[in-house]
């Protein structure tokens, strides 16, 4: 609960910051399906099964390859599922020299953390490509990259909470996580603020809007003056993903965590719509 609180306070918070600046053009209007999703074939319907194949996902080189693969594949201006593998593939850019800095006090389960949600992101796509039912919160992401009335700010920002919500969670659950690694956690999400003035210049260059506002807002927190309420909302994000995962490993408190990560997560979405219809996503 208290996590939803921080999370709608801070997208408030950059609501009205991006408001003010009246950003984010052009704003989304309806158009062709074949301008967001592009007509399937069984030559690429072959082709995307083949690349989103997770069993080929054993090592950090072996997930930013699948990622940066898929980024080639998909990333165009036509294809609203592209959006989101840009966003990944600048990050784990980031995260793999990090892993061999020495900045980690755990760097094999740095690694292992990068591989879990390359695992579970790529291993949802594949479901959503190959015709077989996602999570429901990839579901839900997934099904706004074919409504190509959706901004391409949107289309992203669903896909960066499906993963930043939901999936890391339970990543950091399957990786057997502990408190011990709490520095290497926070050490690791740098890397998308980091990645941040990458990503918006390579969405900006592909889908033609800018996220900039949005995102020096929210990931870095670069608000009025003073204000931490963005750096707030952003902190408050992985701290859940962290304190959920903890939650997730203890059955007494599985069930209710669960929950709560699916109602944080459906928090977000009502918020990125409403951010949505005012033009600022």
């Amino acid at each position: 609960m208290k996590a939803r609180r921080a999370l709608c306070a801070g997208l408030a918070a950059v609501a009205v910051f991006v408001g003010g600046a009246g950003v984010l053009t052009p704003v989304a209007s309806a158009a062709p399906a074949s301008r967001c999703a592009p007509a399937s074939t069984p030559e690429t319907k072959q082709r995307l099964s083949e690349l989103t194949d997770t069993s080929e996902i054993k090592t950090f080189d072996d997930a930013r390859s699948t990622i940066s693969d898929l980024r080639k594949e998909l990333s165009k201006s036509n294809n609203y599922l592209g959006t989101f593998p840009i966003a990944f593939d600048n990050i784990l850019e980031l995260v793999g020299p990090s892993i061999d800095s020495g900045i980690y006090e755990h760097p094999e389960w740095a690694s292992d953390l990068a591989v879990e949600v390359v695992r579970l992101y790529v291993g949802n796509l594949h479901e959503y490509v190959t015709g077989v039912e996602p999570q429901p919160h990839w579901a839900q992401a997934f099904a706004l990259t074919t409504a190509c009335d959706r901004s391409p700010g949107r289309v992203l920002l669903g896909q960066i909470f499906a993963h930043l919500l939901v999936d890391f969670p339970y990543a950091l659950e399957n990786i057997d996580t502990t408190a011990g690694h709490t520095r290497d956690f926070y050490t690791f999400g740098g890397a998308l603020v980091d990645a941040t003035p990458t990503i918006v210049k390579d969405v900006k260059r592909t889908y033609g809007v800018d996220l900039d506002p949005l995102f020096t807002a929210w990931f870095v927190g670069d608000l009025i003056g003073d204000s931490q309420a963005t750096t707030l909302l952003f902190q408050s994000t992985r701290t859940a993903a962290l304190v959920n995962s903890f939650g997730l490993q203890n059955p007494a408190t599985r069930g209710v965590t669960v929950a709560e990560i699916n109602a944080l997560f459906q928090t977000a979405n009502v918020a990125l719509d409403a951010m949505e219809k005012l033009g600022q996503i």
